[in-house]
């Protein structure tokens, strides 16, 4: 093959790689519809736009000094101090980094059987034991279960709690973790990740760096920018532990990786309390509206407390992703939920009236 035809093909390739899912409607006029990701529909912040623009003017510097302020900012928030808190690429960035730790350690993690998979691929990489637990009666958590599996384990067990859970949307009640926390042997560490923070309103929701202010050191809190704050792109997260935890994580990853802009949209977005306000309120208004369509079609779903939910589905998964995608709506992947279940992501209350018209067709 000539030097010519070789990049043609490899452009042609190229093309075919990263065609759009709009490319697969049976209607392309038709705008996609994503509701498959858990992203915030209303986009970022202006505030956190601006901010990040504004950022790519010293965007040729390392943000080592910014990264200290925003670690500061986060500090101030939740009662602790800078080196209590941790900046990932991401939140997963810091999963990412305990699993290392604990890999190194030899630790089996446990987790329940329904559950956010990154914890249990970066244990499938490093070769970890594992244990999934099973869920009990609508989607819960087993966190007696786990407990009692982590007892039987001889050597070190990482806890991977993800609450509210994703894709359950089901918490995992507080006082529930703190008991386990507080009474755990020496060589169990867990991770609490609380991704959709930001969207819980169940009254009674406590978050678990309580335990932290509390002095225990046998657990970090992982949170992201890329929900409430609409930065999923922009890969921002952050890890909350006591310093000494801090400081043994950091030493698995390069914490080094968040950049400029991420971390200027990161601090516009946590001062932009009207943003928070109303993704807030735009995610209970469509969760809302879904629920009640829901119960009017005759489905079951399982009450959310994050920006997505599970209900029932009246045909097999695939061939629900497909009937949906003819419509211009991407609905969640296989997320292990079993026969006629699926998680759907929620987008504006206007965008979750079409999602129902089009579910209301199929039922």
């Amino acid at each position: 093959m000539q030097r010519r035809e070789f990049l043609l093909s490899s452009a042609t390739l190229a093309t075919a790689t990263i065609m759009p899912w709009s490319a697969y409607l049976a209607d392309a006029s038709r705008p996609l519809l994503k509701l498959s990701s858990n992203e915030n529909p209303l986009g970022m912040s202006p505030k956190a736009r601006l901010a990040a623009e504004q950022a790519l003017k010293i965007a040729h510097r390392y943000g080592d000094s910014l990264a200290e302020q925003l670690r500061s900012e986060i500090a101030e928030i939740e009662g602790f101090n800078s080196a209590m808190v941790t900046l990932g690429n991401g939140s997963t960035g810091i999963l990412e980094a305990i699993m290392r730790q604990q890999a190194i350690k030899g630790a089996t993690l446990i987790q329940p059987a329904i559950t956010y998979g990154d914890a249990s691929w970066f244990a499938t990489t490093a070769n970890m034991a594992q244990i999934k637990v099973p869920m009990l009666e609508n989607f819960v958590a087993d966190l007696s279960g786990m407990e009692k599996a982590s007892l039987a384990v001889k050597g070190p067990v990482v806890v991977y709690i993800v609450t509210p859970n994703n894709p359950t949307g089901v918490l995992s009640p507080y006082k529930d973790i703190a008991v386990w926390v507080k009474r755990a042997p020496d060589n169990v560490f867990f991770i609490i990740d609380e991704a959709y923070h930001e969207l819980v309103t169940e009254p009674n929701y406590q978050s678990c760096t309580q335990l932290i202010n509390d002095g225990y050191e046998n657990l970090i809190v992982a949170r992201t920018f890329s929900k409430m704050y609409a930065m999923a792109g922009m890969r921002l997260g952050y890890g909350l532990g006591s310093q000494s935890v801090i400081k043994e994580i950091r030493r698995h990853y390069s914490g080094w990786s968040v950049n400029v802009p991420a971390i200027q949209a990161g601090r516009a977005s946590l001062k932009d309390e009207a943003f928070q306000k109303a993704s807030l309120q735009s995610n209970e208004q469509a969760k809302k509206m879904t629920q009640e369509g829901l119960t009017n079609l005759g489905l079951k779903y399982i009450p959310s407390q994050g920006n997505f939910l599970i209900h029932e589905i009246t045909m097999e998964l695939k061939a629900y992703q497909r009937a949906m995608l003819a419509e211009g709506i991407r609905v969640g992947r296989d997320m292990n939920l079993g026969y006629g279940w699926n998680r759907l992501s929620l987008g504006t209350p206007t965008q979750m009236q079409r999602f129902i018209n089009t579910l209301a067709s199929m039922v």
